[in-house]
């Protein structure tokens, strides 16, 4: 059996996109109503979620180009 890996490679990134869409929304939610989010015995400050919700747009851009724009 032979695996066509750039035709799994897209379908990846075609996860993550909407993963990292996600993910950046709730940041961006927390961000914006001030919510500091629990994190294994500490929290992460709304500052750090506010970057954090850049950080992982920026990321949902580049898989939305690999795995649905770019043939």
């Amino acid at each position: 059996m032979k695996t066509n890996w750039k035709k799994v490679l897209k379908e990846v990134l075609k996860f993550l996109s909407g993963a990292f869409f996600v993910s950046a929304g709730v940041n961006w939610w927390m961000y914006f109503n001030h919510i500091a989010a629990p994190f294994f015995g500490t929290t992460l400050s709304p500052e750090f979620l506010g970057i954090r919700g850049f950080i992982h747009f920026a990321l949902f851009l580049i898989c939305l180009y690999f795995g649905f724009i770019k043939k």
